[in-house]
Parts: structure tokens; sequence; C-alpha cells
């Protein structure tokens, strides 16, 4: 256990696709609410805003503007990827849930943020980009790499343990060798030799002499 003066993150200790999650993930959050697209009255209204001189814009953040239920989901995602990155460095969570490592986990987080990030910017592309949906397609580029990097090093796509598994997925256990043929059985002593029958007709000897 450590002393009660040390701390349990350490940031020396984190590789470079945690750096770039963690990073990234907290910058992409920042860049949310900033102008990821610029709506001006003039687009709206067209040349009747031109004539009326009213040319007011107004600036919408990821959350909202063209494929707004991506914004969300991209945020929300980031918002769970910071806060699953902060147990996990400081040892707040078990490494291991389930069938599903933390760092596992932390990947296709990572991954679900570039995916649903990217499809919202190319909404935002549609009309009027904002300097911040620039921003945050390098950001969500980091993330992605790290996300996948993160993937690959707890073993890939393959779902559960890497390792052994008490499920089937380890090595099986070597199959126990054939019995072994009993020995052979040791053979019935021979019976004694049986003595003839005297033969017919002698008297059968007498210790004793006639008188």
């Amino acid at each position: 256990m450590e002393g009660s003066g040390s701390s349990g993150f350490d940031v020396s200790k984190m590789s470079t696709a945690e750096k770039l999650l963690a990073g990234g993930s907290i910058l992409l959050l920042i860049d949310s609410f900033l102008p990821w697209q610029q709506v001006c009255a003039s687009d709206v209204l067209g040349d009747l805003g031109d004539l009326a001189g009213f040319d007011a814009c107004a600036s919408i953040t990821m959350w909202g503007g063209s494929g707004a239920f991506f914004g969300v989901i991209t945020g929300l995602l980031a918002i769970a990827l910071i806060v699953l990155g902060v147990l996990s460095m400081t040892g707040s969570m078990a490494n291991n849930m389930g069938s599903m490592s933390a760092d596992k986990l932390t990947g296709f987080l990572g991954l679900g943020v570039a995916g649903f990030g990217l499809l919202k910017f190319v909404f935002a592309l549609t009309e009027s980009p904002g300097w911040a949906a620039f921003v945050g397609l390098v950001l969500l580029v980091a993330i992605g790499w790290g996300a996948w990097q993160k993937v690959e090093s707890s073993g890939g796509f393959q779902m559960g343990d890497t390792g052994s598994s008490t499920m089937g997925s380890g090595t099986r256990p070597a199959s126990a060798p054939p019995p072994s043929a009993p020995p052979p059985s040791a053979p019935s002593p021979s019976m004694p030799p049986t003595e003839p029958p005297p033969p017919s007709g002698g008297t059968p000897p007498s210790g004793t002499s006639d008188m």
C-alpha cells in the first residue's frame, strides 16, 4: 500500500494513448461550448434581411445546430470518458469489471466519442461551420487514435479477458491418461499328481508278519 502522503495519480505513468484520451476529451468538452456553427439573419431571411439592414448573427455550439443529436451523444460520451479515466487512474475503480477490463471500456468510449463527433462535424460543414468545429476535428482525430491504441493494447476487439478464463477461453486442462491394462493374473498353482490306484488283487502292505 502507498503511504498516506503519496497520491494515486501519476501523470508520468500514463501512456501516450492515455494522455491523448484524457487531454483530448477535456479540451473537446471545452470546445463543445464554442461556436461550431454561425447562423446569420441574412442567411435565414435572404435579401429581405439585407434590405432591412438586419444582419445579426448567432453562434451555435456542438450541442445544437445541424446534427444536434450526434453532438449531444458526443458530449455525453466525452464526459463519461473523463469520469472513467479519472476513476481508473486514481485507483478508485476496479481494473476488471466483469468480462471487460477498464482499459478496453476506455478505448471503446474513446472510439464512440470520435465516431459520433465526426458525424457532428460532417453535419456542421453543411451550413456555416465555425472555427471551433475545425478545432474539434483535430481533437477528435487525436482521441480516435488514442482510443484505437488503447483497445489494441488491451486485447483488441475480442470480448472477455485475453488470459486464462474459467469460462473455457483459457487453456484446457490436460486429459487424464487412459488407465493402464491390469497386470496378467498369476497362473494357478498346479495340482500335485495323484497316486495311481493299487493293482487289482493285490493285498495292501501290512506291517505285521504272518504267524
